[in-house]
């Protein structure tokens, strides 16, 4: 009996030591732009697009509430990452867009870990990999995306659920992080330039209510 006692505490720790410790949980950002286009304004932009964001993790998907208060209010953007699809919602509007990964035409022009470019997030530095890319879609509302991403490792997540979230080539960020990016500097030419940051991460269980979609719009496939 006691032998069989001391195998299943060898067992238990063994399991532990091999588990990964993956990030859920909740990150707040803020959000700041600068126009490229003279016909924009930062304060148009922070109004319609909003000047925070609230993100939500799990394993297996996440969202992002930008919290805008324009014309159509807030917008949802929900990632189911084994249906490979996502859900746009936009609080004044009765239609939700779905879209299946892999559906954007896009070109890589680059893609590199910078070890030398790090930046201090949440007192910490972290370590930068650059996406640049070219939209081939004429209804694109960008030409060119080029990104630097910042990550810290202990914010982990499961490389194996993104290997087919194609689109902006974010399979590859985290192939390379194996993390969530805590700060974005994003330029989209020839429109404007975007830094979300993070200012608050909490290690904590969501619910998966967050991820429901709302079955009272019209979801159109796009």
């Amino acid at each position: 009996m006691k032998n069989k006692l001391i195998i299943l505490i060898l067992l238990m720790v063994i399991t532990n030591v091999g588990a990964q410790d993956y990030f859920e949980g909740e990150i707040q950002y803020t959000i700041n732009y600068e126009p490229i286009n003279k016909k924009i304004s930062a304060s148009i932009l922070e109004k319609e697009l909003g000047n925070s964001l609230t993100a939500y993790v799990k394993d297996d998907r996440y969202a992002m509430v930008y919290h805008g208060n324009g014309s159509n209010g807030w917008m949802k953007v929900v990632v189911l990452l084994k249906e490979e699809c996502t859900y746009t919602e936009f609080e004044k509007s009765d239609t939700i867009t779905k879209t299946k990964f892999g559906k954007s035409k896009q070109r890589l022009l680059l893609f590199k870990r910078n070890l030398e470019n790090k930046k201090e997030v949440l007192n910490e530095m972290c370590e930068s990999i650059t996406i640049n890319y070219e939209s081939k879609e004429k209804e694109a509302f960008f030409q060119i995306s080029k990104g630097t991403y910042y990550f810290n490792p202990k914010y982990k997540l499961n490389t194996d659920f993104y290997k087919n979230d194609t689109d902006s080539y974010w399979n590859l960020f985290v192939g390379e992080s194996k993390s969530i990016s805590i700060r974005n500097e994003t330029e989209y030419y020839p429109l404007f330039k975007v830094v979300q940051e993070a200012v608050f991460i909490k290690k904590k269980k969501i619910s998966n209510k967050i991820f429901v979609i709302n079955k009272s719009k019209f979801i159109k496939e796009k």
